[in-house]
């Protein structure tokens, strides 16, 4: 009878361990999406704070540029309207890309984004992408590519395409008018390994320790437009595609950012 009693209460107990477990369970499960809908809140919010100063300056230009157009009338004119023009999808395109960078945070951070892999012949993305770029170009500057290996790579594309803008568009950006920028891929043993050199304002080694967080932006960038990110967006897309990301750069020199991706 004493067995069995003891059965019984051992029974009850591991009933009551499996329930405070469970309870326990559920609890850290809401603390974790309790987390998350925090870190979604201070995104809108800072977003929302960003927004209204970093579309204030392209919007003002756009919204000139076309009243300037609509000045124009003349043949002899159509010189001043094609660099008004030029400034008009040079800031749509900012425009643009801080939404993309807004959209693709909130996705990462709620878990909405997965990988699609599919064969990709790289120099044609490449190709395509800064063909599209060129309306942001400053003036004298130039794109130049260049790949080894098989063109052909196993990756996702939507992510690589994604991550590819965006460290030609800083690029672009954070460089000087009349200066290159050095595109190069290799795809040799299994890896595929992509660099974008730039010779502009740099990184100094304080930022460099900070430059993937988000909306983080270097203390040298201040006077250029953007939103801090675009290199959070770069490294998580990295990382979910198992792969790695280096920076080399000197304050008033140039950066070179290199990714390495598995295939």
């Amino acid at each position: 009878m004493n067995d069995l009693n003891t059965d019984t209460a051992n029974s009850k107990i591991a009933e009551l361990q499996k329930a405070l477990e469970e309870a326990q369970s559920r609890e850290n499960a809401l603390k974790e999406e309790l987390e998350k809908e925090k870190e979604l809140n201070e995104i809108k919010s800072r977003f929302i704070s960003m927004a209204s100063h970093e579309f204030r300056t392209p919007l003002s230009t756009i919204m000139s540029s076309a009243y300037l157009i609509s000045r124009y009338t003349k043949e002899e004119q159509q010189s001043n309207r094609e660099v008004h023009l030029g400034h008009i999808v040079s800031c749509s395109n900012m425009l643009t890309q801080i939404m993309d960078d807004f959209l693709s945070v909130e996705k990462l951070e709620a878990g909405k984004i997965s990988l699609r892999q599919i064969d990709v012949d790289i120099p044609s993305l490449i190709t395509g992408i800064t063909e599209n770029i060129q309306a942001i170009l400053k003036d004298g500057q130039t794109i130049k590519y260049d790949h080894s290996g098989e063109e052909l790579v196993n990756t996702d594309p939507n992510l690589l395409k994604h991550i590819i803008t965006n460290l030609i568009s800083n690029a672009i950006k954070f460089s000087h008018e009349n200066q290159p920028i050095l595109i190069r891929t290799e795809n040799a043993n299994g890896v595929l390994k992509l660099s974008v050199e730039d010779k502009g304002v740099g990184i100094s080694t304080d930022n460099m320790t900070h430059l993937f967080e988000r909306f983080y932006r270097g203390d040298n960038v201040d006077y250029i437009q953007g939103t801090g990110l675009g290199l959070h967006i770069v490294s998580k897309y990295v990382e979910m595609m198992n792969g790695s990301v280096q920076v080399a750069s000197t304050l008033d020199e140039g950066s070179t950012f290199t990714i390495q991706l598995p295939q």
